[in-house]
């Protein structure tokens, strides 16, 4: 076979390509809530609900859940370095 912008060119493979299972709801089959484990709506995802996602809130604002970043050295008298002249 040859590709139809390339007559005599030799076809190159197409990858084979698995179409996505998905559940009644249209969501893609596999995508749990992080917080109890149950399939997810498409209103509230990454969450089954209203619910969970109010837990996810709630641990992100009481600290439960933090992003760590580079520690910055402390300054002493505790003001910045532009400010000094």
């Amino acid at each position: 076979m040859s590709d139809a912008r390339f007559p005599g060119a030799p076809q190159r493979p197409q990858p084979h390509v698995q179409p996505q299972a998905q559940s009644k709801a249209g969501v893609k089959a596999g995508t749990d809530c992080p917080i109890c484990g149950r399939p997810t709506e498409p209103a509230t995802r990454p969450f089954c609900s209203k619910r969970c996602a109010d837990i996810d809130l709630s641990r992100w604002l009481g600290g439960v859940y933090r992003i760590e970043g580079p520690e910055s050295p402390a300054t002493p008298g505790g003001s910045d370095a532009d400010e000094r002249s």
